[in-house]
């Protein structure tokens, strides 16, 4: 019963102390003001680049299109994280080839978006 009782506590700590469930109030507003665009929705604003993102996420019994939306919410994450005001999709499927080649085997098919934080310039 000990034993059980330990593990029930370990875990409850291992899972309250992950980043899941421990988020920044501050990160989560700042995502939300976060845009997802295409590029020619940029037009004619001036921004400079903050930097170059990329998000892998494998394809679970959801489809290809709920791993296409949970990348590009991890990629507007990343970019609020970054202080940009929006994210340019440059590439994302399951056919687009990762800007790095890891040599650890992904566990199935994969959906890869790749984009750039962006932060406008004011006038």
């Amino acid at each position: 019963m000990k034993k059980i009782l330990w593990c029930g506590v370990l875990l409850a700590a291992t899972v309250g102390c992950s980043s899941s469930s421990s988020t920044d109030p501050n990160l989560e507003a700042w995502t939300r003001e976060v845009r997802v665009i295409a590029p020619h929705q940029i037009g004619d604003r001036e921004y400079e680049e903050v930097a170059s993102l990329e998000e892998k996420v494998t394809i679970t019994t959801m489809g290809e299109e709920n791993a296409v939306t949970t990348a590009k919410e991890n990629l507007r994450r990343r970019a609020a994280k970054l202080d940009a005001d929006a994210v340019v999709i440059v590439a994302c499927g399951q056919n687009v080839r990762p800007s790095e080649t890891n040599s650890m085997r992904s566990m199935g098919p994969e959906v890869v978006c790749q984009g750039v934080a962006i932060r406008w310039k004011s006038n």
